[in-house]
């Protein structure tokens, strides 16, 4: 068996307050149960803290290609490769539950990346051995070439917190949340700047959102990824929309990286 395989027993423990509660930001509300067949981009980040610590569940991402992962730089800046897993095809938060294990090579979070108004929120994970694609609810998907109209409802999916201040889900969950408008985003967070690499989402009356655990997972709108979430206030409250990434507006810088660690 090898290294990777070896390490998936240290993977059944629940995300602590030393790894998921340090950005208190991306969350799961209102969602409900999907399988990652019908979300076979999705994947888990698992971290460690250190050689002896086991790994857990961080953050999300999507599969771009065999070797590609989409996520935000918040889950990965300043952290060692040697650190994390990505574990594909799976339902489940701990474990594999017939998923694919693979090591991360390589971490690249956006060289303009802000944590202070989170800005820039994006990174690509780079992973060897590549992800067997087509098999075992595993498959890439595609970047969106424009944000959609304003109302246009995307789906989320993770295992992140079900209410604010609750519990990471042992199963996977998807919630669907219609975009908003950037100036009515921009309202809300009146005391940070909403840039043009963010956009928002938010359910009307709130109940409904990405939670602690889900940062860095797929905002998807007609199979295509749309955003990564990054940040928002509190989890599902009506009057804060939740922030995500814009993958349009990094299109350029996506490519740019993936051709440079081909």
């Amino acid at each position: 068996m090898n290294n990777a395989l070896l390490a998936i027993a240290a993977l059944s423990v629940v995300c602590g307050i030393g790894s998921c509660l340090e950005h208190p930001q991306g969350r799961i509300v209102g969602g409900e149960t999907v399988s990652a067949h019908f979300v076979p981009y999705q994947v888990s980040l698992r971290r460690r803290n250190g050689i002896r610590s086991a790994y857990a569940h961080s953050c999300g991402g999507a599969v771009l290609d065999e070797r590609t992962i989409i996520t935000a730089a918040h889950c990965v800046y300043n952290r060692l490769e040697q650190n994390f897993l990505v574990v594909a095809g799976s339902d489940v938060r701990t474990g594999m539950d017939g998923g694919i294990v693979t090591r991360v090579e390589k971490l690249v979070p956006h060289e303009l990346y802000n944590a202070s108004i989170t800005d820039n929120d994006i990174a690509l994970v780079f992973v060897s051995p590549p992800l067997p694609l087509g098999q075992r609810k595993i498959a890439a998907i595609e970047l969106a070439e424009e944000v959609p109209a304003v109302g246009t409802v995307g789906s989320v999916s993770g295992w992140g917190l079900t209410k604010e201040d609750g519990f990471g889900s042992p199963q996977l969950q998807q919630v669907q949340i219609p975009l908003v408008d950037s100036t009515v985003c921009q309202a809300a967070y009146n005391w940070r700047p909403i840039t043009e690499g963010m956009l928002c989402a938010a359910a009307p009356g709130g109940g409904k959102d990405a939670c602690e655990g889900d940062a860095g997972g797929p905002l998807v709108v007609a199979d295509k990824i749309v955003g990564i979430v990054s940040w928002g206030e509190g989890c599902a409250r009506p009057e804060y929309p939740s922030v995500y990434a814009s993958v349009p507006y990094f299109r350029a810088w996506i490519a740019e990286q993936r051709a440079k660690h081909a």
